[in-house]
């Protein structure tokens, strides 16, 4: 081999180890803890923490923050803003705050706005949420069989709806098309939604293996309401993937239907809001959604 021969061969190899390491540097990955199949991670802010936050890919805004957290750190609140879900219905006002440094995964977000938020006692210790549109210019990858959350550079590209699946971002929430016993039906991707979920009215026309019972109470940050439950007797499509004879949960408000964490737990996630696509990995094709096992009561002092 000639001396420049062997100049080259260093030299390219120079080069690819250069491009893999910025390769590498472009992508950032944190624990993610799945408390009852929903994701909380660990989050600086302020140079101070960690806390713990849950991620809300059902929540349009960057973040919330509860009244504690808001008072402990001083942050300073810049006016107020309405909140309401899917419903439309009593919505109302709470404070805004000014975040100047949140971090996450490795990663910081700068002059983050964020709302006053009291999460559920029941999820345990939570200081916040992260919504969705604070990811918007990375690949987010809730990889939930790993317990991972990463954040990269790039872009998905579609594959004929097998795997990477299309979605809108009506008030930026993701939203797709499900197949329903043969009937579409557009659902919210909602990572702290508890299943999988269909609109009273939607429901009414599909039959179901069993009558469907109240199964418990629904509460958003805005409505309380009485949820129904099922086993379907069609099957649900999303891409490639089938759930056969899943079930459901009724929901007596919401104008579509809810694509939750029961369904969520058995994929690695990633959403590519540039280009509004949506990956779905898993190595099973048809998916098994049983009725959710009722939750323990908390001892006495939890």
């Amino acid at each position: 081999m000639s001396s420049r021969t062997r100049f080259f061969c260093i030299v390219l190899a120079l080069l690819i180890l250069t491009t893999l390491s910025s390769l590498a540097a472009q992508e950032h990955s944190a624990p993610m803890e799945l408390r009852h199949n929903l994701p909380f991670v660990e989050v600086m802010l302020n140079g101070k923490g960690p806390f713990t936050f849950t991620i809300d890919t059902g929540t349009g805004g960057q973040a919330a923050v509860t009244p504690d957290l808001i008072q402990r750190l001083g942050l300073p609140v810049t006016g107020e803003e309405e909140v309401g879900d899917p419903s439309g219905r009593n919505s109302h006002k709470v404070p805004k705050v000014r975040i100047d440094s949140l971090k996450v995964a490795g990663v910081e977000f700068k002059s983050v706005e964020a709302i006053q938020h009291q999460p559920s006692p029941r999820e345990g210790q939570c200081d916040g949420i992260l919504g969705f549109v604070l990811f918007r210019d990375y690949l987010m990858t809730m990889d939930y069989p790993g317990q991972r959350l990463t954040l990269a550079s790039g872009s998905l590209k579609p594959d004929g709806n097998n795997t990477v699946i299309p979605f809108t971002m009506p008030d930026n929430v993701p939203l797709i098309e499900l197949s329903v016993g043969g009937q579409k039906l557009e659902a919210h991707v909602d990572s702290r939604g508890a299943g999988l979920s269909l609109p009273e009215k939607f429901a009414a026309g599909l039959k179901f293996a069993s009558e469907p019972m109240v199964i418990g109470r629904g509460r958003t940050v805005s409505n309380d309401f009485e949820i129904k439950g099922a086993q379907l007797a069609g099957d649900i499509r999303v891409g490639g993937y089938s759930f056969p004879q899943p079930f459901v949960t009724i929901n007596p408000i919401f104008p579509v239907g809810n694509f939750g964490a029961m369904v969520l737990q058995h994929f690695a996630a990633t959403f590519d809001q540039k280009n509004k696509l949506l990956r779905l990995v898993t190595s099973e094709k048809s998916i098994v959604i049983p009725a959710p096992q009722p939750r323990a009561a908390p001892q006495a002092g939890q």
